[in-house]
């Protein structure tokens, strides 16, 4: 049985702010970066404080959530025409900008592999597009190119303090 990781508030927090001195010093900041929070009940929190955090003389960084299948379901009919709907209604945010894609929680990454795949092939987005997990599970077989910290899924179930019983997570 595998033994929660809990997360609070605390370290949530610190280790956000902790990846946006990364991603600054690595030149992502409000000007050229859109950032899309993946899964959005998960990772709206990182997504919001990224936003204000890598705010650039004084415009604050354009972003979205999407919300992505959960583990026991696929990314069937209603979850790409979403996907293709919210990257239609905000494209005039990518002009000229890159991808950032952001996660409390990376598991096993195939989300992040199925949207960048997607993206690229068919809506055709063609700017960079780069990846940041709070969280990765080190036996994740995606990479994020930004993570905040790891952790063993196999021997740990990772909670954040803000999470409620969702019947998804079996």
């Amino acid at each position: 049985m595998r033994k929660e990781f809990r997360v609070n508030q605390e370290k949530e927090t610190a280790l956000i702010f902790k990846l946006s001195n990364e991603l600054y010093e690595n030149n992502v900041n409000a000007w050229n970066t859109v950032i899309v929070s993946v899964s959005g009940d998960y990772s709206c929190i990182v997504g919001q404080i990224l936003r204000h955090s890598l705010s650039h003389e004084g415009e604050i960084c354009d972003g979205f959530s999407v919300d992505v299948p959960y583990p026991d379901e696929t990314w069937d009919e209603r979850y790409l025409s979403e996907l293709d709907a919210l990257f239609d209604l905000y494209k005039y945010k990518l002009e000229g900008k890159n991808v950032l894609l952001v996660e409390a929680g990376v598991i096993r990454g195939s989300n992040y592999k199925f949207m960048i795949e997607h993206l690229r092939g068919v809506l055709g987005i063609t700017q960079k597009i780069q990846t940041l997990a709070l969280y990765e599970n080190s036996g994740s077989k995606f990479k994020s190119d930004f993570v905040g910290e790891y952790y063993d899924d196999e021997t740990q179930d990772l909670t954040f303090w803000w999470e409620q019983y969702n019947n998804h997570w079996r």
